[in-house]
């Protein structure tokens, strides 16, 4: 009788546990289709060189937001201390950075619309500007919950916040077919998550400040902006000089290629992520080894996103064709190389977290240099030669770096990563296999064109969600995919 109320208990908390996690990845995933919903979109109503307009003023944008949530945000999660004063402090710490880089991005906003020589770029910067602070209040409030195990409220907030954010901005969109339909899409999720965070997760902040804490906050901080600033020269270097020597048209392309991959792997590494900064720093606080969440996270989010990235490959330009504005095929070339830039930025996702959890981060901001500058080089190198080369280059820099993370994570931080490594390799090859199938079933034409373009496309992608299930349960049995990746 006791083994059998043992056995229906466990499988009680297994089953909870497992929705908890599926919830979870789902509320912040939704984030992430909510963004590639809304370039679809664009894709479909905007012309290139609209969507470039924005695209280039989201750049600058995303650089502020680096401050949201990097750093002070991560701080909450990893601090040791008095909780209330942690917070507060906190608080008060990141509304004054991202003010204040509000007001700089503001006041540089007609400058660098000169500089690009783009109309329209600097009162779209000034809008979005504005509008980040109360962004990061709710990051602020978030992160508050997340410390303080109240998990599943964040979730529904998340989720909630996010399902609004896709549901306005589609319709703005749609209705209205303009750049600026973009921005409100923006502001309509920044208002919204703000109501909800801050009045219905009451994490009010005290009036108190810290000093020796915010000192503390920023010298832990400090390491991540920098390694953060050098990652965004990195990942973004590409747009900036094809906005300084072309045109929004070959930045609306080059970004809508790169948006339809990596925004569709962003749904699982975007999530995994914050995953990831949750449990190392829910391990660290334990004093617990941080090998074994290191290796359940590589392998599952290597495989993950390499399944995804197969997919686009397979499958990118059927949609383009089907869907969008023929003038968005020129980008495919630049969706292939990111598909597989994709699974090969594994090691970026967990370098920040394991060293900010050990609390060195100064070898967050070494790992980040050394990778921006090959990357910087390497767009500089490839950039004349156009945005194909300028694709792959920036792919095979990406998994460079990966392996340059795994050996920075065990040289310096002491973490065994041998069993990550495994895990990453195993889930490569099994995405790989996933991709040649996929690959064979579309050549092998057993959905043929009399079912029209968008049916055809929408059983191939059936297919490939069933046999995706099936390549998830090997690569459970060979302990490469784990479903405690997605807590926190």
């Amino acid at each position: 009788m006791t083994t059998a109320v043992l056995t229906t208990q466990t499988l009680r908390d297994v089953r909870k546990r497992g929705g908890m996690a599926l919830f979870a990845f789902v509320a912040r995933a939704l984030e992430q289709v909510s963004t590639l919903v809304m370039t679809l979109l664009a894709a479909r109503f905007l012309l290139p060189a609209e969507f470039g307009i924005f695209s280039l003023a989201n750049v600058f944008v995303i650089l502020v937001q680096t401050l949201i949530y990097t750093g002070i945000f991560q701080f909450i999660l990893t601090a040791k201390g008095d909780e209330d004063l942690i917070v507060s402090t906190s608080f008060w710490l990141i509304l004054m950075l991202v003010g204040g880089a509000s007001a700089l991005l503001a006041a540089a906003a007609y400058p660098l619309q000169w500089v690009f020589a783009t109309p329209e770029l600097g009162f779209v910067l000034l809008l979005l500007a504005l509008a980040q602070p109360v962004a990061a209040l709710v990051a602020w409030s978030s992160a508050t919950m997340l410390r303080r195990k109240h998990l599943a409220r964040n979730f529904r907030f998340v989720f909630l916040e996010n399902l609004v954010a896709l549901v306005s901005g589609a319709v703005l969109l749609w209705s209205w077919h303009s750049l600026y339909a973009l921005v409100a899409a923006r502001y309509a999720r920044i208002a919204f998550g703000a109501s909800l965070f801050i009045l219905g997760g009451k994490t009010w902040p005290r009036l108190t400040f810290s000093r020796p804490l915010a000192r503390r906050a920023a010298i832990f901080s400090s390491n991540l902006y920098g390694s953060r600033l050098l990652a965004f020269l990195s990942r973004y270097a590409a747009d900036v000089l094809l906005g300084l020597f072309h045109s929004p048209t070959n930045v609306g392309l080059y970004r809508f290629g790169n948006r339809i991959a990596t925004g569709a792997t962003d749904v699982l590494s975007q999530p995994m992520s914050n995953f990831a900064s949750t449990q190392f720093g829910s391990a660290a606080r334990q004093d617990l080894d941080l090998a074994p969440p290191l290796a359940r996270l590589s392998g599952t989010v290597a495989l993950l996103t390499g399944m995804v990235g197969a997919v686009i490959i397979v499958f990118a330009s059927d949609a383009v064709s089907a869907l969008f504005q023929p003038s968005y095929l020129a980008a495919m070339v630049v969706t292939y190389a990111m598909g597989l830039r994709g699974v090969a930025g594994v090691g970026q996702i967990l370098v920040e977290p394991a060293f900010a959890a050990l609390d060195r981060t100064s070898w967050v901001i070494a790992y980040n240099l050394v990778t921006a500058v090959a990357s910087i080089a390497a767009v500089v190198a490839a950039a004349p030669f156009g945005i194909e080369v300028l694709a792959w280059t920036q792919a095979a820099i990406v998994f460079l770096s990966t392996l340059w993370a795994f050996h920075l994570i065990r040289w310096k931080g002491g973490i065994r990563v041998s069993e990550a490594v495994w895990n990453f390799a195993m889930a490569c090859l099994l995405a790989l296999a996933f991709g040649i199938v996929l690959h064979a079933m579309r050549q092998s034409g057993f959905v043929t064109d009399t079912h029209g373009a968008g049916i055809r496309l929408a059983l191939h992608l059936a297919v490939s969600g069933l046999l995706a299930l099936v390549v998830l349960l090997i690569a459970t049995r060979l302990r490469v995919f784990s479903l405690e990746a997605f807590s926190g």
